[in-house]
């Protein structure tokens, strides 16, 4: 056992202690190319603007009209999710794009601190959360007694302790050295050197509670949910709304899928053989790569919510009826007010010509 924990611990610290390269150095690492640039830029857009309208009309169906027919836990685990992809489109995709058409990182440090406690704050909220959603939806199947009598409140409390805790992740890097975060010319991002030899230490604690334990969980919450669905419709004989469950499952699927290329290239960055003067394409296009499928995790939840939860889909059935009403009559009105307004000036072209009518 002690060998293995001593292996383990040596794989981790040879994977972020390693030779690595200089990722601020633009010239090994910036995107040269205009039209390469713009279109990471347009991509990254496209995820904004998915976030800003899936994930507001995601708030608003689900606190204001009450759109969402699901389980109460997971309707406010739901909002919860939303409002964490909506921050990291805001505060965290929003900065890129601006670095990717200035091609730079800025000059403010506070900003740029900002930009990277965000980061990394999103990132560790956002797995938690989602950990959170399955094994809720698995506690709700498999004790559906006891977890009936579970109120929204009691899950709000439960998301909120998340958020609360989730600081220290970010809040470590800048204690132990805030000297070593550095911008990231391959995808336009802040991230972190770890020069510190604290880390030897640190790191498999953090890689442990922030990278493991939730993808653990998610993996395995999601797999027993299924198994257990299965297993009461097999069990009562009756019929089960598997639009909650497929929810829950297709929620995790798409995020394990938006972050399985980042964990390949954390995986095999320590065998993949790096030389000092030219990156190889792993180092820096498959980097890139993976670092853009992260944007489906944030745009993929409305497209999600749409295809399983039918209350929702009905929603904006509703209102996408009301809104093209809406316009067609603004539309109409404008086209008759126009017409009308063209008739009243060829009655009164030649206003002399009319003779008055005399009392």
């Amino acid at each position: 056992k002690q060998w293995y924990q001593r292996r383990v611990r040596g794989f981790l610290f040879y994977l972020f202690f390693a030779m690595s390269y200089n990722y601020s150095n633009y010239n090994q690492f910036g995107i040269k190319n205009e039209y390469e640039r713009y279109a990471f830029a347009a991509w990254l857009s496209f995820v904004v603007i998915c976030s800003l309208l899936g994930d507001t009309t995601i708030l608003v169906a689900s606190i204001k009209y009450k759109a969402f027919n699901l389980h109460k836990i997971v309707v406010a685990i739901i909002q919860h999710i939303a409002v964490c992809d909506l921050l990291n489109a805001v505060a965290n995709t929003a900065p890129g794009i601006v670095s990717l058409i200035n091609n730079t990182g800025g000059s403010s440090k506070i900003l740029n601190y900002v930009r990277f406690f965000i980061s990394y704050y999103v990132n560790t909220v956002a797995p938690s959360l989602l950990a959170a959603l399955t094994l809720g939806k698995l506690l709700t199947l498999k004790y559906p007694l006891r977890t009936g009598s579970w109120s929204i409140r009691q899950a709000h409390k439960v998301c909120v302790g998340i958020w609360i805790a989730s600081p220290y992740h970010p809040a470590l890097y800048l204690l132990v050295d805030k000297d070593d975060v550095t911008f990231d010319y391959r995808v336009y991002y802040y991230t972190y050197q770890y020069s510190s030899s604290l880390w030897k230490i640190l790191l498999p604690i953090k890689a442990l509670l922030v990278i493991l334990a939730p993808n653990i969980i998610i993996i395995v919450s999601s797999v027993l949910v299924i198994k257990e669905a299965r297993r009461v419709v097999r069990g009562t004989q009756q019929s089960l709304r598997w639009q909650g469950i497929m929810t829950v499952v297709l929620t995790a699927t798409v995020y394990t899928l938006s972050y399985l290329p980042i964990t390949v290239y954390l995986i095999a960055e320590s065998f993949v053989e790096k030389d000092p003067s030219v990156p190889g394409p792993f180092f820096v296009e498959f980097y890139r790569v993976a670092i853009s499928f992260l944007g489906f995790n944030t745009l993929a939840n409305f497209f999600v919510y749409s295809l399983n939860v039918t209350s929702f889909r009905s929603f904006l059935k509703t209102k996408f009826r009301q809104t093209a009403s809406f316009l067609s009559d603004k539309v109409f009105c404008r086209g008759r007010t126009t017409r009308e307004a063209t008739e009243g000036r060829r009655t009164n072209k030649h206003p002399r010509q009319v003779r008055e009518t005399p009392v």
